[in-house]
């Protein structure tokens, strides 16, 4: 067994904060717990500096350049995990193929968040998958708290970097545009 794959066992089983850093696609860590691996993907359950749930992402294993676990600062959010009772988003995602990933998000959560990083990592598109194929993903967006413009967005799959759900931000996005539709 390869030593990522052994320590990705581990550190799933055990449940530890962990740090996951992509530094070719974002300055920042994703921080969590690791849900679940495939080969080609790495799901985390997310939590906030403070402790609080904060959704789910899913990543390309080959962009990962580095994971910390341990250490005070990891310790300290896992101390208010625990006192804020906080429980980790963690249902069964497919990660068989990318088109997998975006279904079984969409199915469990009612909507993605696709980010295409290489391309730009400032820009998040949530919506509502309206169709999916092995090249092409149409989503119809949400729009950003201020514009809350809806609109159709054609993307490429192979652009995609990261597929999120159920953070705060997004939630309230989604919420605000089903009440507009």
């Amino acid at each position: 067994m390869a030593v990522a794959d052994k320590m990705l066992k581990v550190l799933k089983l055990s449940q530890e904060v962990v740090d996951v850093y992509r530094d070719e696609l974002s300055n920042e860590s994703l921080t969590g717990v690791i849900t679940d691996f495939s080969d080609d993907f790495l799901y985390l359950s997310l939590f906030t500096e403070s402790g609080a749930a904060n959704g789910i992402s899913i990543v390309f294993r080959h962009d990962i350049t580095r994971m910390r676990w341990s250490g005070n600062e990891r310790q300290a959010i896992a101390e208010l995990i625990e006192a804020a009772g906080s429980k980790a988003t963690k249902p069964r995602i497919e990660l068989e193929s990318i088109q997998s990933v975006l279904k079984s998000v969409s199915d469990t959560f009612g909507y993605v968040n696709a980010l295409i990083e290489r391309i730009d990592d400032s820009i998040t598109f949530i919506g509502e998958i309206a169709e999916l194929d092995e090249e092409s993903l149409v989503l119809d967006t949400y729009g950003t708290f201020s514009t809350r413009d809806r609109s159709k967005l054609l993307l490429r799959c192979q652009d995609l970097t990261r597929v999120d759900a159920d953070a705060s931000y997004e939630r309230s996005v989604a919420l605000l545009a089903r009440k507009i539709r």
